[in-house]
């Protein structure tokens, strides 16, 4: 075991050493485990608040929010606790959160490194944006990722956004993250048009979302302006039809083939994460 979790393998990628490797697996297992935890919590509970599932979106989040620093902000597209979790908060101190008397204000549920989530895109998007352009104005190294639905990175407004964020070079990241049957929308194509770089990668292939979002990180934090990084699911065709891979799925195989990890490491880390969250049950 201990020669598996070795930080010296012969030929490791010294872009995405196998530590980097093993922090954004953990990390993405943790976030699927507490996604499915909350969906049960809200099944068992009759309240207001219904709180959005991540699940399949792990790979994108992990990738563009592990090596966020501080002062770094995200603005997310969904309401929910799990991305809490992947910018560094506490499992047990997010499900305590959750058992707090419902209230309007429950969705405001988000750590300090995350703005306030607020439904309607346009106007959270110009709440990332003013604060982009105040790290601009007060010359800070800091960015702001935001995630955005594949249904609210269309339209006019979208495209306005886009073109101001150009216009004035925002410390801007944005993610769109696939969601239904995860075909492309364009995004990309669209953001160029817009004057802003636009990428498509695999939503299930976590290595090279980190590859893409290292470099429009570093870009973006140089004073180049803003990228867009479009996720996009691709389909697989197999004898059962097409499907798309479990980003997780895929991440163990990638680990399993590069002697990164081995099966019982994996078992291990959602095991020992699952015992944590059952101790911390509500």
């Amino acid at each position: 075991m201990e020669g598996c979790l070795s930080e010296t393998v012969p030929h490791e990628n010294p872009l995405v050493n196998n530590k980097k490797l093993r922090q954004m697996f953990v990390s993405m297992v943790e976030a699927r485990c507490l996604d499915e935890d909350v969906a049960a919590l809200q099944r068992r509970r009759k309240t207001r608040l219904r709180l959005d599932s991540i699940r399949g979106q792990e790979a994108c989040r992990v990738s563009t929010a592990i090596d966020l620093l501080p002062g770094d902000l995200v603005s997310d597209s969904q309401a929910g606790v799990v991305m809490n979790l992947i910018l560094g908060a506490d499992a047990g101190s997010l499900l305590k959160g959750l058992a707090a008397p419902v209230s309007d204000k429950a969705h405001s549920n988000v750590s300090e490194k995350q703005l306030l989530w607020i439904k309607d895109v346009e106007d959270r998007l110009r709440i990332a944006m003013g604060v982009a352009l105040s790290f601009k104005t007060w010359k800070r190294a800091n960015i702001v990722v935001a995630y955005v639905l594949g249904r609210e990175a269309t339209g006019r407004a979208w495209r306005q956004i886009l073109s101001l964020a150009a216009k004035l070079d925002l410390p801007m990241i944005f993610v769109v993250l696939p969601e239904g049957d995860g075909k492309s929308k364009n995004v990309s194509r669209k953001a160029r048009s817009c004057g802003v770089p636009g990428i498509p990668v695999d939503a299930s292939d976590a290595v090279a979302l980190y590859r893409v979002a290292q470099e429009s990180i570093g870009r973006t934090r140089g004073g180049d302006g803003p990228v867009v990084i479009e996720c996009v699911r691709y389909r697989l065709k197999g004898k059962q039809g097409a499907s798309v891979l479990d980003p997780i799925v895929q991440m163990k195989e990638f680990l399993l083939a590069r002697k990164v990890g081995d099966q019982a490491w994996m078992d291990r880390v959602e095991e020992v994460f699952r015992k944590r969250l059952a101790t911390q049950k509500l």
